[in-house]
Parts: structure tokens; C-alpha cells; sequence
């Protein structure tokens, strides 16, 4: 956030209540100000000039410790718009401080200076320049304005106000003094300034840019970053340089934009538990994490909404902000004719064939005629409409075989008026991203060059990793037969296709063979901790894994393959896979059923090996439910979601996920290892970790389990969306993520449910069961109360330990 000094200064008329007088009030301006509109206010006053002290360096910690007091009895009262300040030579920095500990309170307030003499003039034309105060006015014409002993009323302009909440700042030393906190001087980086502490340890400042506050001591620099600090921007700081608020004390955590278009907002608060809490004069909830809120109606222009607590020992604070609401009708007319740039189709440029089907779509003028042209060729296409609230959506079919090969296409899409107005009767809108219309011995053989190579079914929106087929290793070989923005389409059969991003893949030389061969015989039996298949793999075709447990099987499908009588050997001991059965379901896709005696399985593995393929069915682990310790000889992994740079969902109150994540991790991971369970723990420590990281970490580690602990968030509202649920990727695993989601239910959390084919990275493997666990939504409020509650996370890691153990007993019936 940048502060703007404005300069040079310009004079305003400000007319009295009273009559005709004027008063002349000098405010800060563009060198080309817009007209003014001009409201009525109403100004405490403090006249500075009654606390003049001989030796003022002295006494200026007690003056401002006095004088603060003073300013928070004024604006604490109703109605109050502006603070006037009535100096003479006083120093900025007192001036500052009062100014501060006014708008601590109430932002929003106007800081005037009354000035006498050509000191005072000059002291108050240098606040005002920068930024301490909003405008100034002579003594002799601030006395001549209508009002009593406390008030004056006066005309000021609309929208003066320029300092915005997050630069005020007040910052308590006590707590780094603690042996002399009044009169330390110290230095704020923002604007070279200049500090003395007062009796209590407070210094008060506007800063230009708050986003770090940095400030200089006899003990070196503290560096304060704001990022995470909500209005007012008052705190304590520590010696070590972290912050807290000092009771009393409330903040406001959700707010609107001080002008909104918005008409009624849910205002969450926050103080110490517990307190009395109000917002707008009306008691309201606190829930233990300090959080309370309410929904507020804004009426057209000014609203103020106050937040005011109320501790046990009978201290308050409140803090009261100003909203304007603007009445704005959003609803967008159809003429003169528009276009939505952001909804075009297509929005990437693409290379296809000729039997390609191309969808072009925009958003546009509500009930119109649309069309589409292409050229070279102007070829014209009506497009269909669907009406929604203020506008249409328009498409159309462009059958790529009405355009010659080899060429490049650019598209306008156009509206004509339904109406026939006298002006704009047609608008058109030229899209950037052209077609090129290409054969298939156009586009090259390209070779997957990175590990975990994503093949995606289609080019759809991304939901945590997109329509995921497969996942690839280095020197598999596909045919590309298209290319939309930075993705190959590539050919898997007749009937198949997938895509992948060009970044996996090297182009191979035109002279290149589309891998393929034919497949003669298998062979699969017994092995160390697994029963086995081997399947030829000559040629680095394409190949993907499908997870069918009601059918009680794993389907490896093989592209570019055809069979030439295959057989399979079946060598005895086999004790998971029942038998291996084969199907050519096109004349390029070859599959193999690899049938199993029980869905129950503890995890696969399909590896490039050489020249074959290596599927791994792994057999149990050995553990006994009726031993004191059930889960001895098991290995289990506990992934902590998100850490170091990754905070992941922020709670209502401040509580940061991947916190609770870390620490519910560690308690399932002592619980389940005093049962006898060897544990892995992922993420041990606050610290960044890429997900492949995580995912390689559990895999390698030969964990028999993998459970990923998160926090969920989402939803309008605080108390909108909530519940725990679990997820799984692999429908084998969905047994273990429904048995620890019945267990979690006990908690007396809402249902959210169970979630599947779930494309999380970590947990997206095959080689041992593995869920994840989003424990609550930390968006709202009753659950984020339990989730903040460290008992409350020993009784989820209780639950899920539970939930664990009903699944291996389902495992052994």
C-alpha cells in the first residue's frame, strides 16, 4: 500500500451552520482537483497550548501519555467526524502520536490543525504535507466557527480522507524496555522519523508504505512485516521482535472495502477469549478462538460499525470503522454490442486434423444474432444462443474438413442487433489464437523425457491435477496427431487419445518407427513379499493401469500391442492373483486382466523393467488385532499437509493449517506407534516440501499405509460449509478412507462425506493404501473452534487410529 503526498496545497471554502460566514480551512490536493462535494462534520477539539511545559523534552512522555488519554475520551463518543488539534510550536511527533491514537480508534476521523503565529502555521503546513493531518485552519477562523465547549460543526469536503487504516500503526515497547519504557527514542525507517516512547511505552506514526514496518533501536533493527496483521495496527513487541495485542483489545479480521458496492457484509471481529462482545451496540457469540461476527445491512453512503468488547475484570476497547455503500447496478445492457474477450473459444492456438471438430463460443449482448467467420474463405456459421440474466452465450460446430489442409484459420465472431437500432447494428471480435489444419503424418513422434509424466484425458479445467489417465516415465514414445496452446494430443488407438504438456516430451527424428509389437506370452507366480507378472515390453509403448476392485481385478491396458496367440504361464504359490486373462478390445489396445482372489490388497506396482513390464501384487503385512499392541509389524506413513512457505487454509481466527496439520500428524503418530506401529512422518519439521517429494518419501520408505492429515476451507459465510470427510484416489483404498470417516463422525463433527477418485499427488499411488484426512473446515466458525482446541486434536488422532484398526479388522474377516 503506497501513501500519495499530495502537493501543493489548495484553499477550500468552509461554510459555517451558522450563515454566510466562511472559514478558510487549507487541505491537501491534486495541483487539478474535481469538484468537491461538501459535507457537514462535526470536530472535537484539544487545544495543545494548555499543556505547555518549560522543559518539554522532559516532560514529553508524560504529556503524551496525558494528552492520549485525553484524545481517546473525545473520539470516543458517538457522532464525532473529525479531531481538531489546536498547536502552536509543538513537535510533530507529539503531534503524530495524537493523531494516531484518535484514528486507532476511528480511522476514518478527519485530523485538523488549528495553528497560530508563523511557527505554528509552518508546523501545521508540514503535517499536513505529510500525512499526519488532513487539513488546517488559522486559530482566529477556527474560533469563529459555530459550536460549544467541545464541538465545532463545519463543511468539508467528500472524500478527503486519504490515510488508509493499515498505515496507521501503534507499537508498544514496554515489553523490549521493560526497565525504563517511557523515553526511548527510536527511528521509523517509513518517512525518516524521529520516536519518543511515552510513560507507557507507545509510539505512535503514520507509515507511507506499511507492508514492513522497520524500526531502528540502540540494539539494532526490528523488522516487522505486516502481512498477516489485521486492523487497527496496534501490538506489543517482544524481545524477541514478535508481536501480541495488549489486552483490552479487538480487531476486525473481515471487512469490506471502505467504498463497496456491497449491501450487507458478515464483519468478523476478534479479541481474547473470554469477553463480552458487541458489533454495533448488539451482543453477539463468541466462540472460543476469540471470533465473533454478524451480518450488518449497509444503507446507501456513510455506515459505521463498531466492534466493542468487554473483558472480565470490566476493561474495554472497541474500534469503529467507516463504510460507504454504493447502490451500483451491475446488470451490463446489451447495446451497444459487447463481446466478453475472457470467454472466447478457442483460447489457445491449435493444430488439428481435418476430421477434427472445432467448439467456438463467447459470451456476448443478451439476445442477439451470432455467427462466426473463418478465412481465408469466409466461411460463415450461425451459432445457437442460450439466455442467462444479461447476456448469451453463443456457439458453434466448425467441421474442420470444410477447410483446405495445410492452412491456417483465423476466426471473428460477430453479433448483429436484433433490434435494429439506428447505431452499432453489428460488432465483431477478431480472435487472436488462429487454427491450422494439419494431416497426421504432419506431426511428429515425441518421447516422454521426465519422470511422473501426467497423460490427461482431455484439456479440461485442472481440479488438484486435472483428468488424469496415467502417469509416465522417461522414453515411452507416442504419436502426436494435434497440439492445442502447449499440450500434444496424442493417438493411443482408433478410438483413444490423451494429452501431455509439451514440457515431458522431446520430438523425435521424422524418421522415427510409431513404436508397436506383438505379444506372445506372460508369465506370473510367486516372489519375495509379492506375486509377480511379467509382460513383454520390446517396443516403449504407451501403457496405463486401471483399479477395478469390484471386479476384483487390476486392468493393465497396452497401446500399439496386438496379440499373436498369447498364452500365460501360472507358476504355483501364487496367493493374491487368481489368474491372468487377456482381451484385444481393439486392433491396437491390448488388456490384461490380472485377476485377483480378494479385493482386499495392500498395494501394486506396474514398473518398466528392461525389456518388460513388472507388476508387483504385494502380499499383507503381518500384524495380530489381539496382540496389546495391534498394530505391531506395521509400517505407516503420516503425511502433514502444506508447511514452511505453504501455510495452506488460514482459520477465522488466524489459526494456520498447516500447523494443526503438523501437529495432528505427530499425535496419530505417537498414538499409533505406542500401539506398535513403526512410523514415518513425512513432513517432520515447518518446512517446504514438493509434493512428488512427499510422495516419494512415504512410497520408498516401504510404509504399509499412508494417511494425509489437511484442514479443509470454502464456502460463503462462517458457519455455511463444515464437516470432516476423507478421500481416496484409488477405489481399492476406499474401504480405509470410509472406516476412518465412520470413526470421525464420533467427534460430533458435521458430515461432509467421502470423496473419491480424489487426484491429490501424495496420495495418488497405488503401491499401499492411502487416504487423505481433511479433519474440518477451518472456515468456519464451530469447527475452526474445535480444530483450535489441542484436546479436540488428540481425540481426531484417537478416531483415526480407530479407524485404522476397524479397516485391518475388515481385512481379516
Amino acid at each position: 500500500m503506497k501513501y500519495l503526498r499530495i502537493v501543493p496545497l489548495f484553499i477550500i471554502l468552509i461554510v459555517l451552520i451558522s450563515g454566510c460566514k466562511t472559514t478558510k480551512v487549507i487541505v491537501p490536493g491534486p495541483a487539478e482537483a474535481e469538484p468537491q462535494h461538501n459535507s457537514l462534520k462535526a470536530f472535537a477539539y484539544l487545544d495543545l497550548n494548555d499543556y505547555a511545559v518549560a522543559d518539554m523534552s522532559n516532560q514529553l512522555p508524560k504529556i503524551k501519555t496525558d494528552l492520549k488519554k485525553k484524545v481517546r475520551d473525545l473520539v470516543t463518543e458517538p457522532d464525532i467526524d473529525g479531531l481538531c488539534l489546536i498547536i502552536a510550536g509543538q513537535s510533530s511527533d507529539l503531534i503524530e502520536d495524537l493523531a494516531v491514537e484518535a484514528m486507532l480508534l476511528k480511522p476514518y476521523l478527519i485530523i485538523s490543525l488549528v495553528y497560530s503565529g508563523e511557527s505554528g502555521h509552518q508546523n501545521a503546513t508540514e503535517c499536513v504535507e505529510h500525512g499526519i493531518a488532513d487539513m488546517m485552519l488559522s486559530e482566529a477562523e477556527f474560533k469563529s466557527a459555530a459550536g460549544d465547549l467541545r464541538i465545532r460543526k463545519l463543511l468539508v469536503p467528500d472524500n478527503l480522507k486519504k490515510t488508509i487504516p493499515q498505515q496507521v500503526i501503534g507499537l508498544n515497547f514496554s515489553a523490549f524496555f521493560p526497565d525504563n519504557p517511557g523515553g526511548q527514542t527510536l527511528s521509523i525507517s517509513q518517512g525518516n522519523k524521529t520516536k519518543v516512547t511515552d510513560t507507557e511505552g507507545y509510539i505512535g506514526f503514520i507509515s507511507p508504505d506499511p507492508d514492513t514496518i522497520v524500526i531502528e533501536t540502540t540494539s539494532g533493527a526490528i523488522i516487522l512485516p505486516t502481512e498477516n496483521w489485521s486492523v487497527p495496527y496496534k501490538y506489543s513487541i517482544l524481545p524477541d521482535h514478535s508481536i501480541i495485542r495488549k489486552s483490552p483489545w479487538v480487531e476486525f479480521r473481515m471487512m469490506p472495502k471502505q467504498i463497496s458496492e456491497i449491501p450487507e457484509y458478515d464483519f468478523l471481529c476478534k479479541t481474547d477469549y473470554p469477553a463480552t462482545v458487541m458489533i454495533n451496540g448488539n451482543a453477539v457469540k463468541q466462540y472460543r478462538t476469540g471470533i465473533f461476527f454478524s451480518t450488518v445491512k449497509l444503507n446507501e453512503g456513510s455506515n459505521r460499525v463498531r466492534a466493542t468488547v468487554i473483558t472480565p475484570d470490566s476493561l474495554s476497547a472497541f474500534y469503529e470503522g467507516e463504510f460507504i455503500y454504493k447502490k451500483v447496478d451491475r446488470t451490463r445492457k446489451p447495446y451497444p454490442l459487447w463481446i466478453d474477450a475472457r470467454s472466447v473459444e478457442p483460447a489457445s492456438e491449435m493444430d488439428l486434423l481435418p476430421e477434427d471438430i472445432v467448439r467456438v463460443s463467447f459470451r456476448g449482448s443478451l439476445g442477439q444474432d451470432g455467427y462466426a467467420v473463418v478465412n481465408p474463405g469466409r466461411i460463415r456459421i450461425r451459432c445457437v444462443r442460450e439466455n442467462f440474466g444479461d447476456y448469451s452465450i453463443y456457439r458453434a460446430d466448425l467441421p474442420l474438413r470444410k477447410l483446405a489442409t495445410g492452412g491456417t484459420y483465423n476466426i471473428t465472431l460477430g453479433l448483429v442487433a436484433v433490434e435494429n437500432p439506428k447505431e452499432n447494428k453489428t460488432f465483431e471480435f477478431a480472435v487472436k489464437n488462429g487454427v491450422r489444419v494439419r494431416e497426421e503424418y504432419d506431426f511428429p513422434l515425441v518421447r516422454i523425457k521426465n519422470e511422473n509424466s501426467r497423460l490427461t484425458y482431455n484439456l479440461g479445467a485442472p481440479r488438484l491435477g486435472g483428468p488424469i489417465r496415467s502417469e509416465l516415465g522417461p522414453g515411452v514414445v507416442l504419436k502426436a496427431n494435434g497440439k492445442i496452446g502447449r499440450n500434444y494430443r496424442v493417438r493411443l488407438s482408433l478410438t483413444e487419445h490423451g494429452f501431455i504438456s509439451q514440457e515431458d516430451v522431446e520430438i523425435m527424428p521424422a524418421e522415427t518407427v510409431t513404436p508397436s509389437y506383438y505379444i506372445t506370452s506372460m508369465s506370473c507366480g510367486p516372489s519375495r513379499g509379492a506375486d509377480v507378472l511379467t509382460i513383454p515390453y520390446p517396443d516403449p509403448v504407451a501403457y496405463e493401469v486401471f483399479p477395478d476392485p469390484d471386479q476384483k481385478r487390476i486392468v493393465v491396458t497396452l497401446f500399439g500391442v496386438q496379440t499373436s496367440s498369447t498364452w500365460v504361464t501360472h507358476r504355483a504359490g501364487l496367493k493374491i492373483i487368481d489368474k491372468i486373462t487377456w482381451d484385444q478390445t481393439t486392433p491396437e489396445t491390448y488388456k490384461v486382466y490380472v485377476n485377483l482372489t480378494t479385493p482386499d490388497i495392500w498395494g501394486y506396482d506396474l514398473r518398466v523393467d528392461g525389456k518388460r513390464l513388472v507388476l508387483r501384487v504385494k502380499y499383507p503385512p503381518v500384524y495380530d488385532l489381539n496382540n496389546e499392541k495391534p498394530l505391531t509389524g506395521m509400517k505407516i506413513a503420516i503425511e502433514a499437509g502444506h508447511g514452511g512457505s505453504g501455510m495452506g487454509a488460514i482459520g477465522l481466527s488466524g489459526l494456520v493449517e498447516k500447523d494443526i496439520n503438523l501437529d495432528l500428524s505427530f499425535k496419530l503418530g505417537e498414538l499409533c506407534r505406542s500401539m506398535g506401529a513403526e512410523i514415518v512422518q513425512v513432513r517432520d519439521s515447518d518446512k517446504d516440501m514438493l509434493l512428488l517429494e512427499k510422495r516419494n518419501i512415504a512410497v520408498s520408505s516401504g510404509a504399509d499405509m499412508l494417511i494425509s492429515i489437511h484442514a479443509n476451507a470454502g464456502g460463503r459465510g462462517y458457519l455455511s460449509v463444515g464437516g470432516t470427510s476423507t478421500y481416496w484416489h484409488n477405489p481399492f483404498w476406499a474401504p480405509l478412507a470410509e472406516r476412518i470417516y465412520d470413526r470421525l463422525l464420533e467427534t460430533g463433527l458435521e458430515e461432509f462425506g467421502v470423496v473419491g477418485s480424489f487426484n491429490y499427488t501424495v496420495t495418488r499411488v497405488s503401491q499401499i493404501p492411502s487416504i487423505l484426512v481433511e479433519q474440518a473446515f477451518m472456515t468456519n466458525a464451530g469447527d475452526e473452534e474445535k480444530l483450535a482446541d489441542p484436546a479436540f486434536r488428540q481425540l481426531m488422532a484417537e478416531k483415526i487410529y480407530e479407524g485404522i484398526v476397524d479397516y485391518l479388522r475388515q481385512l481379516k474377516e
